[in-house]
């Protein structure tokens, strides 16, 4: 099943948590008994941690909330029931940025931070807009519960948000912004501008997180330009978080092996590039995408790692492939312009759309071209046909979409509205 259809487990191998930082090296031993919490070791287990303390595996499980006991990590702080705070030795948690929001230090689990504020879970998660709460990054801001409204925005901003709050590689985040008067806002995301629109008062633009975005927390600083060369800028946090991908040997089919010729495979892609690099400055969709076609058997997933031929696993999927029997039809999933339909060698006879606002889909494969270049489509509309054109192992349809270039998994786009 594809990892957009089921709940992800935030769990970051400690290896990877030590070369992001999100983990110090240096550790801290075990807390006195007038503390009551542990700070983890390297080496250490629940069992060797429960036998120090005299107590049991499942006692450790409950008060921290955990549900697998092979789970934790050197420098997670664990909470060992039934010790009493006479003298704290462990570090106060610290507020920063004012009394009513904390920082998140390595080791802190949201189950945690409530307990040494004195909130619970549940008021945490919604305050903070919290869905998964294993998932924290060191760094993030929390509002705690019961404070102050933060500072006033900047004007003429009165609210910014992004979301899902924290996002998958190869997932599409949603900026909206509310301004007191019209302004023209703007932004980057890594080294890419991000294209605001909307009438006045609001605007809303997508952000196209690549599916090999390194993990980590990204600040987007959007401006906004008014009142005659006037501009205020805020600045808010993207947290990007590791997919769940899998990974393919493609064994091209023979005769087909000179068109992973490197020349020839950069060719195509600067073609297919230019296709979706214009960009129509206003959406052409409303509503969610619908599938491009009658099944939904999914035979490889959008970001699985491939190698091609046994080669290294240097690239991924872009796209999502649909089994089908040759000559099945391939519908138009929402409005769009038609910018390319012609053969290709690599991506066989294809067909790209403009959706607008730096979205366009892609549709490899075909065995037969129905749309013509410049033709607006409604959703429904016909595309053309599944086949086994170019670089293919058998009948089938390869769709992708793009935000700005970058590739993201077209399921999100059939699961959620944008704006």
């Amino acid at each position: 099943m594809n990892k957009s259809w089921r709940n992800l487990i935030w769990v970051l191998p400690v290896s990877l948590l030590l070369c992001l930082g999100l983990v110090t090296p240096t550790l801290a031993a075990p807390m006195s008994q007038g503390s009551q919490a542990y700070i983890v070791e390297p080496g250490d287990t629940l069992l060797s941690i429960a036998l120090t303390y005299d107590i049991t595996v499942d006692e450790l499980l409950a008060a921290n909330q955990l549900d697998n006991p092979n789970l934790i990590f050197a420098g997670q702080k664990l909470l060992i029931p039934g010790l009493v705070v006479e003298s704290p030795t462990v570090e106060e948690p610290v507020a920063s940025e004012g009394p009513h929001t904390y920082e998140v230090q390595p080791g802190d689990t949201l189950f945690g931070i409530a307990a040494q504020f004195g909130f619970s879970v549940d008021e945490l998660k919604q305050v903070n807009g919290i869905q998964d709460v294993d998932w924290l990054l060191v760094g993030q801001m929390l509002v705690l519960p019961g404070a102050e409204p933060p500072p006033s925005l900047p004007y003429p901003f009165t609210s910014v948000s992004i979301s899902p709050q924290t996002l998958v590689q190869g997932q599409t985040a949603l900026v909206q912004v509310a301004l007191s008067q019209p302004a023209a806002v703007s932004a980057e995301f890594d080294g890419r501008p991000v294209h605001f629109y909307g009438p006045e008062g609001s605007a809303w633009a997508l952000i196209g997180i690549h599916a090999l975005q390194p993990v980590g927390i990204y600040p987007v600083t959007l401006k906004a330009d008014y009142s005659a060369g006037l501009q205020a800028e805020v600045t808010v946090n993207l947290l990007v978080g590791a997919g769940d991908f899998l990974v393919e040997n493609i064994q091209p089919a023979p005769g087909k092996e000179s068109l992973l010729d490197p020349d020839k495979v950069a060719r195509e892609y600067e073609l297919v590039r230019q296709a979706w690099s214009h960009l129509t400055p206003t959406p052409l969709w409303e509503g969610p995408f619908q599938l491009p076609l009658a099944t939904n058997r999914i035979t490889s997933f959008f970001g699985t790692r491939r190698s091609y031929g046994g080669g290294n696993v240097d690239s991924f999927h872009s796209g999502i492939d649909f089994g089908d029997a040759e000559g099945a039809v391939v519908y138009a999933p929402a409005a769009g312009r038609v910018v390319l339909a012609e053969p290709l060698s690599v991506r066989g006879q294809a067909v790209i759309i403009d959706h607008g606002l730096g979205v366009f889909s892609g549709y490899w494969h075909l065995s037969g071209i129905a749309a013509q270049e410049g033709q607006m489509l409604q959703p429904g509309d016909l595309i053309g046909y599944v086949g086994t054109t170019g670089l293919s192992t058998g009948p089938h349809l390869h769709w992708e979409i793009r935000v700005d270039g970058i590739a993201v998994d077209p399921m999100g786009w059939t699961e959620r509205t944008f704006p």
